[in-house]
C-alpha cells in the first residue's frame, strides 16, 4: 500500500512539473509573438551616379548618391515611420543625409525606402580621394540609419514609439553597383 502510494505521488510530481513547463513554454512563446519588435534595417543598395569636379576656385566636387534601405517589421504589429533618416559620411567627413517620413510597414512584411542624395562642396583633398576610389572600383562610406515611429495593431494606435539607430560601414562597387561588403552595428 505504502508502495502503491510513493508511486503514485511520483507521477503526480512529474505530472505537475510537465504542466508548468508546458505553461512556462507557452508563455515564452506568447511573449516572442506579441513582444513589439524594433525593425530590422538593412542598406539594400547604395550607388554614386555622378561626380561632377570644379576646377575653378573654390576647387571641389558635387557627388550624386542614390541608396536604399530596406525596414523589416519582424512582429504582428504595423509600423508607421515619421521619419527614415540616413546620413552618409566619406572619410570622415559628412556629405549630407536623406530624410524620407510617412511609410508604412505591415506586419511580418517589409520595405524598401529609396532616396537621392545630392552633395556639394566636397573639399579638394577628399575629390581627389574620391576620384582615386572611384577608379579602382571600390569606396568605402560610413553610413548612420535612424528610424523613428510608432506601433499599432489591427487599427488601433498604440502609444509605443521607437527608435532604432544602426551605423554601418558599405563598400561600394563603383562597376557593378553592389554592395560588396557591409559591416553594421546597432546603437542606443
Amino acid at each position: 500500500m505504502a508502495k502503491a502510494f510513493q508511486s503514485n505521488t511520483v507521477v503526480l510530481r512529474r505530472f505537475c512539473c510537465l504542466k508548468w513547463m508546458v505553461v512556462m513554454v507557452v508563455c515564452a512563446a506568447g511573449s516572442m509573438v506579441l513582444w513589439p519588435w524594433s525593425p530590422e534595417l538593412k542598406i539594400q543598395r547604395m550607388n554614386v551616379k555622378r561626380v561632377r569636379v570644379h576646377p575653378l576656385p573654390p576647387v571641389g566636387a558635387d557627388v550624386w548618391i542614390t541608396l536604399s534601405v530596406a525596414v523589416k517589421n519582424r512582429g504582428m504589429y504595423w509600423l508607421d515611420l515619421a521619419e527614415v533618416d540616413v546620413g552618409v559620411k566619406y572619410r570622415g567627413k559628412k556629405m549630407g543625409h536623406v530624410e524620407s517620413e510617412g511609410w508604412h510597414v505591415r506586419s511580418w512584411a517589409s520595405k524598401d525606402v529609396d532616396g537621392d542624395l545630392q552633395f556639394s562642396g566636397l573639399p579638394s583633398t577628399e575629390v581627389a580621394h574620391l576620384l582615386e576610389d572611384m577608379a579602382k572600383g571600390e569606396v568605402y562610406f560610413h553610413t548612420v540609419i535612424e528610424v523613428a515611429g510608432q506601433i499599432g495593431f489591427l487599427t488601433i494606435n498604440i502609444p509605443f514609439t521607437f527608435k532604432t539607430i544602426l551605423a554601418c560601414e558599405v563598400l561600394v562597387n563603383t562597376k557593378s553597383h553592389a554592395i560588396i561588403l557591409q559591416h553594421c552595428i546597432y546603437k542606443d
